[in-house]
Order: structure tokens, then sequence, then C-alpha cells
């Protein structure tokens, strides 16, 4: 089996137009550069070293918690060699220094070669320090994440767990619990009633596209990656509250509307734009808002084809993956799911099968970068979409360079310049990084709630619009 096809195997057989293969990229490859802001005002960078930061606590708290985690979760299946593995795995965090992650075998392709190189690269470039020492940390935790991989065999082809998920336990009982979320139940009734006695008014479509974005956002407070030790973390998705209004620090949705409206005027003939990109975050709860959004982007003609961008291997616990889509469509399309569910499952698997929902997992998403590291190739396939979501926070954190921006730093002054398409930025806090605010909101904020920077309570919604000078490029 070609190592560009293996990650998508499993969602669906014969790779219908929806579904692309993985894609890679050359390691040596030009890539996006820096804000020019950057270097103008040099945000220190988020740093684990910081006793008594959120940072610290996941690199030596939560980091080490996920290896138990899936130490726990799969006792019955994994060999001693690969809970040993796990445990040492543990206990090199802080001080030992980073080793390269085991180079995937299957031959000498191209692929191959690249995916090993990139990530002997990114550990040569920190050889000479220790977990502490190795920044981002963004990038420190996706190459735990990926040394949790290797100790559970998942890139070995001849290992019975060959590209065994060693999370589908927890993603398993957490979609078990979105499907009976408010969260999801809600925003998929509101859409699914609309469809029924549409065609809306403009404002009514506005409205509904205010309280489905809202959803997509709040749903990703059923990250399970936030207290990996907690087992209760599989039912977040019921404790969700889609209204929290007071804690929506910044909310640009309408922008990011009359984006699509005046896009889609130009396209003529109420096509719609003729993409809309999501680069998604996690499964469960989440991914059902995110299919929500999609089949409603779809639905109403605000745009032509909707992909979304998942990840190729799993990655922070409840990352989408491929099969992730797979496995929510199917739990949507059979009993106990109602009716009205089952049709929503059949209309966007039609819309795979016709290639206007698209699928597609990219090497970039679990590579150690941040944004503006992207391949250029990637960022070309970006700005062909007339408005990129970008959900989480982790990809918050890649895209601001895992920075700490003064907090009134506009948005578009950190990414602005270099951005590939129009940003439409969703994200719950939960890292110690917040920029767009406005003047007295941290500290109002912080009263409210100490731990507002880290806890998934407080969230932005932030319209970046492409630059007149990159579109014309």
């Amino acid at each position: 089996m070609a190592f560009a096809l293996f990650h998508n195997t499993r969602a669906h057989s014969s790779l219908s137009p929806g579904w692309t293969t993985h894609k890679f990229f050359n390691p040596d490859e030009d890539t996006l550069k820096p804000p020019a802001s950057l270097a103008r005002l040099n945000p220190p960078i988020l740093n684990p070293a910081q006793e008594g930061s959120f940072a610290r606590h996941t690199l030596l708290k939560r980091l080490p918690d996920t290896a138990t985690r899936v130490l726990r979760d799969n006792e019955a299946t994994l060999p001693q060699d690969a809970k040993d593995s796990l445990l040492s795995l543990s206990e090199e965090v802080p001080n030992v220094p980073l080793r390269t992650p085991d180079a995937v075998e299957g031959g000498a392709t191209t692929d191959i070669k690249h995916f090993n190189q990139e990530w002997d690269r990114w550990t040569r470039e920190r050889a000479s320090g220790n977990w502490t020492t190795a920044l981002p940390l963004i990038s420190t935790e996706m190459y735990y994440y990926r040394r949790i991989l290797d100790a559970t065999k998942y890139f070995l082809p001849k290992d019975a767990r060959h590209l065994m998920d060693p999370f589908e336990s927890q993603k398993k009982s957490s979609l078990a619990s979105a499907l009976a979320s408010k969260a999801f139940l809600e925003a998929a009734d509101k859409h699914l009633y609309a469809l029924e006695h549409g065609p809306l008014a403009q404002p009514n479509l506005q409205a509904l596209f205010l309280t489905l974005v809202h959803a997509s956002l709040w749903s990703n407070q059923g990250d399970l990656a936030l207290a990996p030790s907690d087992v209760s973390n599989v039912q977040m998705a019921t404790q969700i509250c889609t209204s929290a209004s007071s804690k929506l620090l910044v909310d640009d949705t309408a922008a990011a509307f009359d984006l699509l409206l005046r896009r889609g005027a130009e396209a003529g003939a109420a096509k719609g734009v003729e993409r809309v990109d999501i680069i998604n975050d996690n499964s469960g709860v989440e991914l059902l808002c995110d299919l929500v959004l999609a089949d409603f982007l779809l639905a109403h003609h605000l745009a032509q084809a909707v992909r979304l961008h998942v990840k190729g291997e799993p990655l922070f616990v409840s990352d989408a993956m491929p099969k992730d889509v797979s496995s929510h469509l199917e739990a949507l399309s059979l009993p106990p799911a109602p009716a009205p569910l089952q049709a929503l499952a059949q209309r966007l698997r039609q819309g795979i099968e016709q290639g206007r929902l698209q699928v597609q997992s990219h090497m970039f998403w679990t590579a150690p970068r941040l944004f503006w590291e992207m391949p250029l190739s990637l960022a070309s396939e970006l700005s062909q979409a007339a408005l990129v979501v970008v959900k989480g926070d982790a990809n918050y954190r890649r895209l601001v360079g895992d920075r700490q921006w003064d907090w009134l730093t506009p948005l578009p002054e950190v990414i602005g310049d270099w951005f590939p398409s129009s940003a439409l930025v969703l994200r719950t806090f939960k890292a110690e990084i917040a920029v767009g605010l406005r003047e007295g909101q941290a500290a109002a904020a912080a009263e409210a709630d100490p731990e507002w920077l880290t806890n998934g309570k407080f969230a932005s919604i932030q319209f970046v619009p492409k630059l007149e000078a990159q579109a014309s490029n």
C-alpha cells in the first residue's frame, strides 16, 4: 500500500472525489515568512521554564499524563515493550535530551524520506538542550505525541498495532457523548429546520451563520487533551454552553459573512464562493458541529465546495483524522440517530461523492512547524479558498508563533502580511497567549476568572481579510 494512501484507507475504500490522498512536502521546500511585526515588536515566546506557568504545567504534567492515559486505556492490548516505552517517555520530561523519533519503515520512497527528514531536522536543531529549552513549546508538544505513536508501534508495518489510534477508546466515548449533546443537537436542529422551511432572508441567513459558527467555536471545549488524566473528559460535550456571550471577547463573525456574500455575488448566479476551507481541530462534538457548518455553507450556496483539513495521524488525543470524519458520518447515518440526522449524513456523504465536501490530510498539520513556516505548495492551495476557518488553540498558537504578543496587538498585524487567504480564527483560550483584545478586556477577564487564559471558558472569533497586495499576487 502506498504511504500516501494509508491515512485514508480506513476512511473510504475507493477514495471518491471528496477523499483526497494524504499529501507530503519536502522539508527543504520554500516556506512563508514571519510577519514584519515579529522583528519590530519581538514578543517573548511561550516559555515552559517559567515557574508557576500553565506552559510549565503542560510540559511537566499534561504531557506525561497523556502517555499514562494511553497506557491505562490500552492496557489489555499493548505488548510489554510498548508499555515500557510509554513509561520511559513519561520519565524523560524535562531533563533528558530529545532524540530523533523512530524512522518510519517501508522502503526508500520520497514520501517516507521527507516524513523522516522533517522530524530529524527538528530534533537535530534542538539536540543541545532538553525538553524545557526545546522551543517553541507547541512543536515540542507535537513531538511528544509523535513519540507516543512510536511507543505504540503506530508506524510499524509488521506490528499488530500498525495504524491503530492509541486514543481511539477516548474518541469513541467522546463521540457517543457528542451525539447526545445539547451543543450539537441545537445547532443541527436549527440548521435542519431552516432547510425545511427555507429559503432564508438575508438577515435570517446571517443569524443562522452566526449561530453555527458559535457552535463550532464553543464545541472546542470538548477537547480531550486539556485534562488528559480526567477519565470524565469524554463527557465534556454534555457540559458545553454555546451562548456564553460575556466570555466571547472578540466576535468578527459578521465580517466573515459579509465577505462570503460579497465574493459570492462576484461569482454570480447565486453559486457562492468557489471554496471555504476549515482547518479542523477536534473530533467528537466539535467535528459534528463543523460538519453542520459545512452542510449549511453548501446547502445555502454560500460556498460551492468546503474543504476540511484534518490530521494525517493521531495528535493531541482528539484531533480529527479522515477516519474520524468517516466514523462520525456513520454514527449519524444509523439508528438510534433520528431520521433528520440520518438525512444530514446522507447529504454530506453525497457531497463527498460529488467532490463538494472535500476531506484532505497533509503532512504539515502534524509537522512541528509554526504556520508561517508552511510550505508554499500548501499555502498556494489555501490561497484558492475565499475564506479559511482556522480552529482551536493549538492552531492559534502556531498561527501567532507561540508568542506572547501584547494583548492589544491587532491580529492582522500578526498574520495579515503572510497568511495566504482571508481567515476566520476560532479559539477557546487554553494557553497564556491572547491577541487582538480591547483595552481593559484582559483585566476584566482576569478579575472574573483568574484562569481565563487557560481553562477554555473564554474565546475569540477574529476575522483577518486578505491584503489586496496578496490578492493581486
